[in-house]
């Protein structure tokens, strides 16, 4: 192989991941006017030209060796590029966001297998991909080594892709200055884009844009708390907080989850029926429900190894940790933020399957209390993963059809819903039992009459309920994935309660200092939240994914890309034209920066 045959090669292949790159907008949207459609015209060329030359500047080296290593380079480097287009077009499609190097290391890490579950026919799927696609990618490097491609067709080749390059960098410069949103919202559109800004120039040529782009505010140090906490409770009362993976509100009913059902009737027990995590995902969920502050704090609390006061200051009062997590605590990294400061902390339980290590983190818990002085209090965690897996043993299999687990490669908007469903009540239908077990428990050992429990879900679960091809969670912010369940259940005689207004995670930690540490702080000091039983509406809610924030105000969604751009939903994520202006946006997105210095 020559190289002139390389050159014709990469040519082949970027001509083919351009049409590959239509999926990426068959997800996203085309755009609808003509500025936006040709910005898209030059877009999709200019940029799939980088991976070429990418392509191209690997396989060149091995010439050096001989036209054999050369070839079989071109074809390595061809596989590997389409592969990742393949990839990641499936998982753009599911959750619009491209493979970055952070789910990578989540997906590779400790946990992966616990996080990530295939069933045996998606394995068998994509290896037969992949050697279909090395092939495939075989046979091309066979093709161009029969053309030889002239001087002057190489020449105009070269013109052609300056003109695209300098066409989709001058109109995305020009569209970011001027905020035109059907240009600059498809900057996410394709994987690794960062097209040309010029702002700053253009203001000191003497130009004024259209109107300001919307920035986060700048960090600085970390200011947390803004005051020493001054806690002096009374009566030191046990706290225990119940996660649950992957919950959503609408699934708890006496169908699917008759135990729990019962247990929110009983004295003291409190439904918040309105209740939004901090996230779509497991990191900004949990975060924002031990920080009480946006998951835009993550890699600052984590880098300091500096926890929560919700923990800091329960450990501060002489209360005995107690975390007992199905799922691994060391992926994500909630042993370097969370729980950073707790002596031994156990990083996972046992088992080959999720309900497996339920059952697990469940028995350890109740093994702590045989051991643990009842005079002394506790402040416990207990994690469970089964919901996120969809994972259930087969006595707990009651909703039939049930499908096996989620084969991704074959998922559309059209794919029937009710085995998957079915299979994620089946999971609800276990975790009922877990959490049984866990209230029952402490009710007999006479612990519940000095116990504040907390139950909710990190994040919700969609299975395609809003019709857009969303599947799990982390890819959009409608209820089906930020709605959870929250029960409260305090050491008391009152009724049973049902509350109806809005309240978010980030009510929880300032509810348990105010009432379980007596801490006269207010709640601003150390949380962005409020009080759970204090029924002043929240003006907005803020969620957060692993690469977007939104804010919510009412039904209506406001969604801020990593690159500023704004875009307007309703609660089932179907876009609108009437959410905030970016300058409510601003006011809200002022607590992001709300604890730095």
């Amino acid at each position: 192989m020559k190289i002139r045959n390389l050159s014709l090669f990469a040519l082949i292949n970027w001509l083919l991941w351009c049409i590959l790159s239509l999926f990426y907008f068959k997800t996203g949207g085309f755009a609808g006017d003509f500025y936006g459609s040709l910005f898209t015209a030059f877009f999709i060329p200019g940029h799939i030209l980088l991976f070429a030359l990418g392509l191209f500047i690997l396989s060149l080296p091995f010439r050096l060796i001989g036209p054999r290593a050369l070839q079989a380079a071109a074809t390595v480097w061809g596989g590997v590029f389409s592969l990742f287009f393949v990839l990641d077009i499936i998982v753009y499609s599911q959750y619009r966001f491209h493979i970055s190097p952070a789910m990578l290391e989540l997906f590779f890490g400790p946990a992966g297998r616990e996080i990530f579950m295939f069933p045996a026919s998606t394995w068998v799927m994509a290896f037969t991909g992949l050697a279909a696609l090395f092939a495939a990618e075989w046979g091309l490097t066979v093709l161009s080594k029969k053309f030889t491609l002239s001087n002057k067709f190489l020449i105009w080749t070269g013109v052609f892709f300056v003109f695209i390059s300098l066409g989709y960098n001058g109109l995305f410069a020009w569209a970011k200055f001027m905020m035109v949103p059907s240009i600059t919202a498809q900057r996410d559109r394709l994987p690794f884009s960062n097209p040309l800004s010029v702002n700053r120039r253009l203001r000191k040529m003497g130009f004024e844009p259209k109107r300001e782009p919307y920035a986060l505010p700048a960090r600085g140090d970390l200011n947390y708390p803004l005051h020493t906490l001054s806690c002096t409770p009374d009566k030191k009362q046990n706290v225990l907080i119940i996660l649950v993976e992957s919950w959503r509100s609408d699934s708890f009913t006496p169908e699917i989850m008759p135990r729990l059902t019962q247990w929110s009737q009983r004295a003291g027990a409190h439904y918040f029926a309105n209740h939004l995590s901090g996230g779509n995902a497991t990191e900004a969920g949990v975060f924002s429900l031990f920080y009480s502050m946006p998951y835009a704090y993550w890699n600052d609390f984590t880098s300091r190894h500096l926890p929560p006061v919700l923990v800091s200051e329960a450990q501060a009062l002489g209360y005995t940790p107690a975390v007992y997590s199905s799922g691994k605590l060391n992926s994500p990294a909630f042993h370097q933020n969370v729980f950073a400061a707790i002596p031994n902390l156990r990083l996972e339980s046992k088992g080959q399957t999720k309900w497996e290590r339920d059952i697990d983190a469940v028995q350890d818990f109740e093994t702590f209390l045989d051991k643990h002085n009842p005079k002394e209090p506790f402040f416990g965690f207990v994690f469970l993963d089964a919901p996120h897996g969809s994972d259930s043993p087969k006595e707990d299999q009651i909703f039939k059809p049930a499908g096996e687990a989620m084969n991704y490669l074959l998922l559309t908007k059209n794919t029937d819903p009710t085995p998957y469903m079915n299979r994620y009540k089946n999971s609800l239908h276990f975790t009922d039992k877990m959490i049984d077990r866990l209230l029952t428990d402490l009710q007999k050992r006479g612990l519940l009459k000095n116990t504040w429990v907390v139950l909710t879900g990190d994040h919700g679960q969609e299975i395609n309920d809003t019709r857009h091809n969303f599947w799990g969670h982390n890819s959009n912010f409608a209820k089906y994935q930020t709605h959870v369940p929250l029960f409260v259940w305090s050491p008391s005689d009152a009724d049973a309660q049902t509350l109806t207004y809005r309240t978010n995670h980030y009510d929880v930690a300032p509810t348990i200092l105010t009432h379980v540490y007596n801490c006269t702080n207010a709640p601003a000091d150390y949380s962005i939240g409020a009080d759970l039983f204090d029924s002043t509406p929240r003006p907005f809610s803020l969620i957060s994914s692993y690469t977007k924030k939104a804010v919510r105000t009412g039904d209506k969604l406001t969604v801020m890309d990593a690159y500023g751009n704004l875009e307007f939903y309703d609660e089932n994520f179907t876009p609108i034209s009437d959410g905030a202006d970016a300058a409510q946006v601003g006011e809200a997105f002022k607590t992001f920066a709300k604890f730095y210095k």
